[in-house]
């Protein structure tokens, strides 16, 4: 599947005269300008009120200031103008003011859309190695936020605060009394998942444990990549700030960065198969009670593989409409 050109595609190859610009305008009310000046360097200008308080901003490979600017003969107005000062980042540029874009299209002010589209960005840089997400990790991530999105969230979209996963937590998803631990695979042989020491199933204290097990295939005319995913989410948290930069933070923690979006659009999964199992006696796991005197000296972590077909006993629901009544009603 061919990408959608990006936004300053559509912006002209000529060259401007010395202190003028040859822009494209992408929105209008309030204009909003994809240019480059006369040394081919590229800026984005937003117009915005006068009395609003702009900040001069310099983060990587981007300045922002304020200043007056004369469009198409018309009076001189203020603009925000996002200007691109490394060449190497042109990149990161790019898609940086494409989300200011988008911001300022949904009606967000300009020098709101401008100072938090940035702050988000500054999260992924500093967050975020460069060598990206594993095969593994992109498809583990995938699973968290299938369950995010189509299990919980059309229940509430506040379940997003329940996704503890990307800050270290025991399990994927946490409430008082109640966890989720979210696993994905492409395993041939069924539900087949690698179990992550003698604690990842064990449910909290006086609480309950699900295991979420999503089975996928790897198939790259499917409509379902990382990226995807993750844009329906942001779209159903869209109306809520305080609920999008929480999403984003636990991708920033996960590991994941918009810079490498072209990457994390390629593996692409088609569902074969989602379960949601109840841990409970003799559920096939181990815990620190597998081993009567505790670990052996020298024993400093157990990783096993957990094979699910084995556990049909446990499986309390295959479709989100199942959802258990505790986590449904979870807040």
């Amino acid at each position: 599947m061919s990408e959608p050109p990006s936004l300053w595609d559509q912006l002209p190859g000529a060259v401007p005269a010395y202190g003028e610009f040859v822009a494209h305008r992408v929105h209008a009310d309030p204009d909003v300008l994809l240019a480059v000046d006369h040394e081919s360097v590229p800026h984005l200008l937003v117009a915005h009120a006068a009395k609003s308080d702009v900040r001069d901003d310099r983060s990587r490979g981007i300045r922002v200031v304020s200043h007056p600017l004369r469009v198409e003969g018309r009076p001189q107005a203020p603009f925000i103008d996002v200007i691109s000062t490394d060449p190497a980042s042109r990149q990161m540029f790019q898609l940086v003011t494409t989300e200011i874009v988008k911001a300022v299209r949904t009606g967000i002010a300009p020098a709101d859309a401008v100072e938090s589209t940035l702050a988000r960005w500054r999260r992924f840089w500093a967050s975020v190695p460069e060598a990206g997400l594993t095969l593994d990790q992109i498809r583990g991530l995938f699973g968290e936020l299938w369950f995010l999105r189509f299990w919980l969230m059309p229940r509430d979209v506040m379940h997003v605060n329940h996704w503890r996963g990307p800050e270290g937590a025991r399990h994927d998803f946490q409430w008082p009394g109640h966890a989720v631990e979210s696993k994905a695979t492409n395993s041939v042989r069924g539900h087949v998942h690698r179990i992550n020491g003698v604690d990842q199933l064990t449910p909290p204290d006086g609480g309950t444990l699900h295991v979420f097990s999503l089975r996928v295939r790897d198939e790259p005319s499917s409509m379902n990549s990382l990226v995807a995913l993750i844009e329906q989410v942001r779209d159903a948290v869209a109306g809520k700030p305080a609920l999008a930069d929480r999403f984003d933070l636990g991708l920033a923690r996960a590991g994941y960065s918009p810079a490498h979006a072209d990457r994390y659009r390629e593996p692409r999964f088609f569902i074969t198969d989602e379960r949601l199992y109840r841990v409970g006696d003799g559920f096939p796991r181990l815990s620190k009670e597998s081993f009567v005197h505790g670990l052996p000296p020298g024993i400093e972590r157990v990783e096993y593989d957990l094979n699910l077909e084995a556990a049909d006993a446990f499986c309390v629901s295959r479709r989100p409409e199942e959802l258990p009544a505790e986590l449904v009603a979870a807040p």
